[in-house]
């Protein structure tokens, strides 16, 4: 129970054998109240039914597009989250791309020919570590890697009409779910409008003498009024809720894409490496396929935070960087 025993009580007495809930392992204390509270049972802890779930929504101090980049940027630049080789390496995929086979980062393995040439690999490091048992490893020329990536982003994603159909799909999806909360809206009102019909013809019936105010019936007005005002608390609580869909202008779509294009493509790897995290989740690379993973979000707030200049463009790593060079760190 949430109420008497608090999250650590929850996480130290779920155990594995369990069917109905996850593992101990996999809740902690941060991912807890998330998961618990208001979208499952208390006692059982499976999820509610989405008719009874009921969105809780504070009114918010700052637009959710700001908190949301801000949030991932200071995530990503966190250095007991990203590595600084990660963020400021001569690599430009470090971090992006992993093993389709086991998921495992692609990192540096170089080679030397007969003729003496060097040539830079991205190899699986689970296979380099661990060996073929954990993974059966693949790796895949550098430059060839480089390449095909950027230049894929630049043909398929990059270009205004591109762009424009990726952002349409998103704005799609959020549509779609907007009629939902709408068709959710609507039954609130009916439901309202159904509870306070009820009370005035209870009303009525009183001031026309022809029934008396006994308990049942207050019973009944108050039963009344209970269902009447949880409707409306329910009803005002989805309004709030509701936000104006974002809309980008194409002008912005087309510098965006531009930009885009130009710093994938120039400029020392550090400064490359920083927008393309900006757009591309991972990257994984299998024996004949190459998928780039991204967000549909992180792209739309690319877009909108190169409205601003706010791009992530900048050294996230010095450990001992000081602004003033003075003693306090």
């Amino acid at each position: 129970d949430l109420a008497r025993g608090g999250f650590i009580d929850v996480t130290s007495q779920t155990r594995p054998q369990e069917t109905s809930v996850p593992s101990a392992a996999t809740l902690g204390l941060r991912s807890l109240p998330s998961r618990l509270i208001g979208q499952s049972r208390a006692k059982t802890l499976c999820e509610k039914p989405k008719a009874e779930q009921i969105a809780i929504t504070v009114p918010a101090i700052i637009d959710r597009s700001t908190f949301d980049a801000v949030s991932a940027t200071l995530q990503a630049r966190d250095p007991r989250v990203t590595a600084p080789r990660v963020v400021t390496g001569p690599i430009l995929l470090t971090g992006l791309a992993t093993c389709a086979t086991c998921g495992g980062p692609m990192t540096l393995r170089t080679g030397t020919s007969r003729s003496g040439d060097v040539h830079r690999y991205y190899s699986c490091s689970t296979s380099g570590r661990m060996g073929k048992t954990a993974c059966k490893g693949r790796a895949i020329r550098m430059d060839a890697l480089d390449a095909l990536v950027v230049d894929n982003l630049i043909e398929r994603l990059l270009q205004p009409d591109r762009l424009t159909a990726t952002l349409a799909m998103l704005w799609a999806g959020r549509a779609q779910k907007s009629a939902e909360v709408d068709g959710r809206v609507t039954a609130l009102q009916a439901e309202v409008r159904t509870s306070e019909d009820k009370l005035n013809r209870l009303y009525g019936l009183i001031e026309e003498g022809l029934t008396e105010l006994d308990d049942i019936l207050r019973d009944r007005l108050a039963g009344l009024k209970l269902d009447r005002d949880r409707a409306r608390t329910a009803l005002d609580r989805i309004r709030v809720a509701q936000q104006p869909p974002a809309v980008l202008a194409p002008e912005l779509i087309e510098q965006f894409g531009r930009l885009m294009r130009e710093n994938v493509t120039a400029g020392e790897i550090p400064f490359r490496k920083a927008w393309l995290q900006a757009i591309v989740d991972r990257i994984e690379v299998d024996d004949s396929v190459i998928r780039i993973v991204g967000d549909r979000s992180s792209l739309e707030q690319a877009v909108a935070m190169n409205q601003t200049g706010a791009m992530p463009v900048v050294r996230s790593f010095g450990r001992k960087w000081r602004a003033r060079k003075d003693s306090n760190l």
